[in-house]
């Protein structure tokens, strides 16, 4: 639909459609998030509960959906760390507010409204489109639910919808408000420019009067940073592994004790749907096979994610006796079956083979030998750092623990921003120590000790000239030149003044006057910086200007000034669209103060050492 606007139009309302999306994906999702079955409760708000399951449900829900958006793998640690269990669990409290208040107010949706939205969930359908009740005991079963419940998880997610439907009812933003960003955005200017050049190789340098007084103005420029002088006592497994060898006999020992690690089966890639009854389940087989469907759009349609159908990547002793055989039997991919299994017929997808493998004992002796030193070395570390404790405990100097323990002693001078051998983690420590202070060891990556001490703070410091002339006359020279672009600039601009055209100066100043048309407050307008631009959108038709750039200074002229024509074809879809987007975010507003308000007055109650049980469960 957008595609039929003209190409300088693109970019001026595309960061409105990218936050309106963005906004819109943080929508309720009320059937998503009311599908547990738990009586056990994480959270609640009033006298409505928050399941295990509700909770467990739509962390998952989430970040698969997060997986399928953007194409990456997303562990649970992961997602809780950027914040993603909050986010549901805000959402969930949010509903649970809103099922609270229907309950209060007696409201619950009748039979024919949920027997509706029942017959309309995917996958409970049979071969002609209506419902099945072997499909939606199937469908039943995948969920761990029975039917009363479903159907009142149905009741529950319908009401809840309508009490917001009601809430939200005309929440609409005024015409005028699109009609006023649309303006404001919408409005193009052109101008003509000339890049005035900073030439500083041009320069003489400067004497050292005048470099000495250019430093002593920009003394911040110059001034080195505040450095630390500490010594370090440390010890990483590294250290000691380095020095560490075993005998053929442990490494054999070793060898064999990991064997299947280096004496790999086969292994293949498979995903798997039962079916009700054998007829079905042949039905469909041959529906694959003619190419009329696939077992992932099986799955969709019974309302599972193709996911719900993998395996993985297997071995055969990992898959059910009846059918090992039949999946690893054949030497290519493809669709085997049906096979009786536990679950029923059963179609199998072999996706991919994955061969055997074996590494001989000679070719995995140093990653053994490497992997004992480790774990050996790691044990000693553990019992010296604690060690070391005690030594700290008692008082002792790091060169007492050098001395009395396997650390070693070690001495450096660092500044905050620091990058090198030592870890961050040791800066950091520098840094947050007073010169001579007891402090603890701490750990900088896995099992890795130092104990830090300040020996000397080393304030920051302006360095005399004579160290430092050469960064100083080169950017003395860079600023006087860009200095002289800007007299230069300031000149031509009075020559613009007494009537001269920008042409004409640039064609006498032997400079390449350019054009941009259409310049928009919201796009990257290249050669303006933000602040140049904003000062270009508050400037008259006809005017000049002046900016300061690293390359010397632009000297512009304002040609024209287009205001967006509001009437035109394009200007209507783009005001239905932001008012219809705009709309949902101000109803999804209106709902989430409601519902905090709700929480607000029955008080909210939250289990966050069960939740974050529930997501470590999922790792």
């Amino acid at each position: 639909m957008l595609s039929t606007m003209r190409s300088k139009k693109s970019g001026i309302f595309g960061w409105i459609i990218i936050a309106l999306l963005i906004l819109g994906l943080g929508a309720f999702g009320f059937t998503d998030i009311l599908t547990g079955g738990s009586a056990s409760s994480v959270a609640r708000v009033g006298k409505t509960d928050i399941t295990v399951t509700e909770y467990r449900l739509a962390f998952e829900n989430r970040v698969n959906a997060i997986q399928q958006q953007y194409g990456l793998r997303l562990d649970a640690q992961t997602a809780q760390a950027q914040g993603v269990d909050q986010q549901v669990l805000g959402e969930l409290l949010r509903a649970a507010a809103l099922k609270d208040e229907a309950t209060r107010l007696g409201l619950s949706m009748p039979d024919q409204v949920v027997q509706r939205a029942l017959l309309d969930t995917p996958g409970l359908g049979g071969t002609s489109g209506e419902f099945d009740a072997a499909n939606y005991q199937f469908f039943l079963n995948q969920r761990g639910l029975n039917a009363q419940r479903f159907e009142q998880i149905i009741r529950d997610s319908e009401t809840v919808a309508l009490l917001g439907e009601v809430i939200a009812d005309g929440a609409v933003l005024p015409p005028v408000a699109a009609d006023a960003l649309l303006s404001y955005l919408g409005e193009e200017r052109s101008v003509n420019w000339v890049l005035v050049p900073a030439q500083p190789m041009t320069l003489d340098l400067a004497g050292d009067d005048a470099l000495q007084a250019y430093l002593d103005e920009n003394a911040d420029q110059f001034r080195t940073p505040e450095q630390r002088a500490i010594t370090y006592a440390y010890l990483t497994p590294q250290m000691l592994a380095a020095d560490m060898d075993f005998d053929e006999e442990a490494l054999r020992a070793e060898y064999e004790r990991d064997i299947q690690e280096f004496q790999v089966p086969q292994r293949r890639i498979v995903d798997r749907l039962a079916f009700s009854d054998e007829a079905v389940a042949q039905t469909a087989l041959e529906s694959i096979e003619s190419g009329q469907t696939t077992l992932g759009d099986l799955a969709v349609e019974r309302g599972l994610q193709r996911g719900d159908i993998s395996l993985g990547l297997i071995s055969e002793t990992q898959l059910a006796r009846s059918a090992r055989a039949a999946v690893f039997g054949p030497d290519a991919t493809g669709i085997v079956g049906p096979v009786t299994t536990d679950l029923g017929p059963t179609l199998f997808s072999i996706n991919a083979i994955i061969p055997a493998s074996e590494t001989a004992f000679e070719d995995a002796r140093d990653d053994l030998r490497q992997r004992l030193a480790l774990a050996e070395a790691e044990e000693i570390v553990i019992s010296e750092s604690l060690r070391v404790e005690e030594l700290i405990a008692g008082g002792a100097t790091l060169e007492q623990i050098a001395e009395e323990s396997a650390y070693v002693l070690g001495t450096a001078t660092v500044t905050q921003d620091q990058s090198g051998e030592l870890p961050s983690e040791v800066i950091e420590e520098a840094f947050a120590s007073d010169i001579g202070a007891d402090r603890d060891q701490i750990e900088a990556g896995d099992l890795s000790f130092y104990a830090v001490r300040v020996d000397e703070v080393i304030a920051p410091a302006l360095p005399p000239l004579a160290d430092i002339r050469t960064d100083v006359a080169d950017a003395w020279r860079a600023d006087a030149a860009r200095d002289a672009a800007m007299e230069r600039a300031q000149e031509m601009q009075t020559a613009l003044s007494d009537g001269l055209t920008l042409s004409t100066l640039a064609q006498r100043e032997e400079l390449e006057l350019q054009t941009n048309e259409g310049l928009t407050r919201d796009a990257e307008n290249g050669f303006l910086s933000p602040e140049a631009t904003a000062a270009l959108f508050e400037a008259e038709q006809g005017a000049s200007m002046i900016f300061e750039d690293e390359a010397g200074a632009i000297l512009l002229t304002l040609t024209d000034v287009t205001p967006y024509e509001l009437e035109d074809e394009n200007a209507q879809t783009l005001r239905d669209l932001f008012t219809d987007q705009t709309r949902v975010d101000v109803e999804r507003d209106m709902i989430g103060y409601f519902a905090n308000a709700i929480a607000d007055e029955r008080g909210i109650v939250v289990n966050q050492a069960v939740l974050d049980q529930i997501v470590q469960s999922l790792r």
